[in-house]
């Protein structure tokens, strides 16, 4: 209970001073980003105490692969925002063509599957939906191990528009405020503090007000608020996760349930992948007889660091086929 109050206390302050500096550098509102997962939740709520309604707004990208309870908790969360007066927008990721893109677009334009080392659906779907703000994030580091070893406060560390976890810097709350009380009164000295710099140059910049929290704290203040949350975290679901329907970064015991449970979304990853394999075919590409249909391909792409499944091979020889 006593981290619990800790890490609120922290994050309600960190949830401030990021809106501060999205008005004094940015010149906007804070961007919270919101998924439609138990996280996102805690992530609102806790800007719903601390923030007026002219202080932030909500963006969600829709992925078009979201699971269909999820789709209505977010519709719903956006309903409840706007009689508070936050709004909250569903953006549609567009293609270079600016026509709508969807998972099955990115799949027939890259001729292959997402997968752990070639996530182009990331990139495309949800990257590019807050560009040259300072936006908050539900991220946790105790989510992952790769998401250990960082701050609350963060650069992108862009590279040509695609950012690069190795070239961003991170800040804890204490730095950021330094920082910018320094800025305030002195900003000749204080514009060359890296945060700063990017944040005067309209950067991409991310707060992570709930970065230190434990999956138990989150749990605790879920219940002790009473937030509703997506169902999917409930019975007959019970989802210790919430994401995109077989993500490659999900285990293959949650892609097997997922599809158990929205089997339709299996028919329609089968049906793009028997388009791909024509694509494929009319731009010159390798395909293995292995991958005959689309199913072999979705067979693939659901085992795919299983070493037994018909016409497995390593991403880089899939890379050079794409290629040419």
């Amino acid at each position: 209970m006593v981290d619990v109050l800790i890490h609120l206390a922290e994050s309600e302050k960190a949830l401030k001073l990021a809106a501060e500096m999205s008005m004094t550098y940015y010149g906007k509102k804070l961007v919270v980003a919101y998924s439609g997962g138990k996280d996102s939740d805690v992530l609102i709520h806790l800007a719903e105490s601390v923030l007026k309604p002219e202080q932030w707004e909500v963006i969600n990208s829709h992925t078009s692969v979201d699971a269909p309870p999820t789709v209505k908790h977010i519709r719903e969360t956006k309903k409840r925002l706007a009689k508070k007066g936050v709004e909250m927008t569903i953006l549609i990721p567009k293609g270079k063509d600016g026509k709508q893109l969807n998972m099955a677009k990115l799949v027939w334009e890259n001729s292959t599957p997402p997968t752990r080392r070639i996530r182009h659906c990331c990139r495309a779907l949800k990257e590019p939906s807050t560009p040259n703000r300072i936006c908050a994030l539900g991220v946790r580091g105790s989510e992952s191990v790769s998401r250990q070893g960082r701050e609350v406060f963060a650069t992108r560390g862009m590279v040509g528009g695609v950012p690069r976890l190795s070239l961003a810097e991170f800040f804890s709350i204490e730095q950021a405020e330094t920082a910018h009380f320094d800025y305030l009164n002195n900003k000749d000295s204080a514009c060359e503090h890296a945060l700063i710099k990017e944040m005067l140059n309209h950067s991409d910049t991310i707060v992570n007000p709930i970065y230190f929290w434990s999956d138990s704290e989150i749990w605790e203040y879920i219940r002790r608020e009473d937030i509703k949350i997506n169902p999917l975290y409930y019975p007959p679901y019970n989802y210790k996760r919430v994401g995109c329907l077989l993500c490659p970064m999900a285990s293959y015991a949650e892609k097997k349930k997922q599809e158990a449970d929205f089997p339709g979304y299996k028919k329609l990853y089968i049906h793009i992948f028997d388009k791909m394999l024509k694509i494929r075919k009319e731009r010159g590409l390798e395909n293995r007889s292995a991958w005959a249909t689309g199913e072999d391909v979705y067979n693939w792409w659901i085992e795919e660091y299983k070493h037994n499944v018909k016409g497995q091979i390593s991403i880089e020889e899939w890379l050079r086929n794409k290629d040419g």
